[in-house]
């Protein structure tokens, strides 16, 4: 395995200007055959982005207080398209489509480890 691959998905330059700004997660899971078992949608403030640790987002809406740590894939986060909103009717700066083969996970209370 080469760095090449790692670096076509991280760009640290646009990691940091993530900071700050609203990101929409959509996600998709798939079950053992490939059909969708689940769908969800969440939204957030980026208040970290490194290649070590990934995204982590201050979750608002729904569950606003919890954190949510994504991979450290930036190549997956685009800007937000005009009239895109999350299920709050919040206007994200920017949005990420998963999808995943496996069991959903819910988004970690913020003082889980406290």
């Amino acid at each position: 395995m080469t760095d090449e691959n790692e670096d076509r998905h991280w760009d640290a330059a646009f990691a940091k200007t993530l900071l700050g700004k609203t990101l929409l997660m959509n996600l998709t899971f798939l079950d053992d055959d490939g059909e969708v078992s689940e769908r969800q949608q969440f939204f957030g403030v980026v208040i970290d982005a490194t290649e070590d640790e990934g995204i982590v987002l201050d979750l608002l809406g729904e569950h606003d207080g919890d954190t949510y740590t994504l991979p450290p894939q930036t190549s997956a986060i685009e800007p937000a398209e005009p009239g895109v909103t999350t299920l709050e009717g919040e206007k994200p700066d920017f949005v990420a489509n998963w999808i995943i083969h496996g069991l959903p996970d819910v988004p970690d209370a913020a003082n889980d480890d406290a």
